[in-house]
């Protein structure tokens, strides 16, 4: 079953894409929402699915049902204002909650946060050497950077602890990666200067990708045991 959500989100995305490229403003908010839905159906039906990861799983529907909400306060937002700012801490929690979910998998260890401050390095540098008006929420982005690259450091640490669970492992880690790609696409969207509006679909294809990899791995085995 959640394999049809996640064709449904695909194609929602599909007219997501069209309708933004040909200013159909209004559709663009439905189907961003729709395709969003779709990925928390599709973790839904994991969860239900497979008993034996309710721990993970659990916390990774909760992180899908948050970045559901930072879509929808993104996608109503039009100044860069406090639909904005609840938007980030949306998606900052729902960081959070893969993380904790990917945690629950493979233990925490020092190689983790090096690995984080790694990715996070390379985060500032793009935040203070892009060409970006920040509009006076480099504070929140840099924190928001700092939660996205545990959970995509994280994630990439699963490889070790892979046997017996590779295909949730794989998708986990693919999803994070696409996660981290499609932030910094929309990063520079949303305060790059003299964008074109192609980056903004790819950052959805991207985004919905990631998303669906996912909400995919609820459906396989993620527990220790």
């Amino acid at each position: 079953m959640y394999l049809i959500f996640e064709v449904l989100m695909l194609f929602s995305m599909g007219g997501l894409i069209f309708a933004f490229q040909g200013d159909f403003s209004g559709w663009v908010i439905y189907l961003k929402c729709l395709s969003s839905f779709f990925f928390v159906l599709a973790g839904i039906c994991g969860y239900i699915r497979t008993k034996q990861n309710r721990k993970i799983s659990g916390t990774m529907l909760a992180a899908l049902v948050c970045s559901m909400a930072g879509d929808v306060f993104l996608a109503l937002d039009k100044e860069e204002g406090i639909l904005f700012v609840l938007g980030v801490a949306s998606f900052a929690f729902a960081h959070i909650m893969f993380a904790v979910s990917f945690s629950r998998i493979s233990s925490v260890a020092k190689g983790d946060l090096l690995g984080m401050l790694l990715i996070f390095a390379v985060e500032v540098l793009i935040l203070c050497f892009g060409n970006f008006e920040f509009k006076g929420l480099f504070p929140v982005l840099v924190g928001y950077a700092a939660i996205i690259s545990f959970m995509v450091i994280k994630a990439l640490s699963l490889w070790k602890c892979r046997l017996g669970k590779e295909r949730g492992v794989c998708l986990i880690m693919i999803g994070s990666v696409l996660f981290l790609i499609s932030d910094n696409l929309l990063l520079f969207w949303l305060f790059g200067i003299g964008i074109p509006k192609e980056l903004q679909s790819a950052n959805w294809l991207l985004y919905y990708l990631a998303q669906g990899c996912l909400s995919a791995a609820l459906s396989g085995k993620l527990s220790r045991n």
